[in-house]
């Protein structure tokens, strides 16, 4: 049996927020935005170090 009040608390700020949608404000969509981007940006960062540390060791027993 669903709830009467249905309805979601946004993904980044907690508060209420309308159906469909995951965050309650603009300010809230970009700061979840700037979050996907710089944890984008880390994973990238991170990859291309172990690339880059592979790539030493193999280049160095050639």
């Amino acid at each position: 049996m669903p709830p009467d009040d249905d309805h979601r608390h946004c993904k980044v700020c907690g508060r209420v927020c309308a159906p469909g949608s995951e965050t309650c404000s603009r300010a809230c969509a970009e700061e979840r935005e700037d979050r996907a981007r710089s944890r984008r940006n880390y994973t990238l960062l991170l990859y291309g170090s172990i690339a880059l540390v592979l790539l030493v060791f193999v280049a160095r027993y050639l």
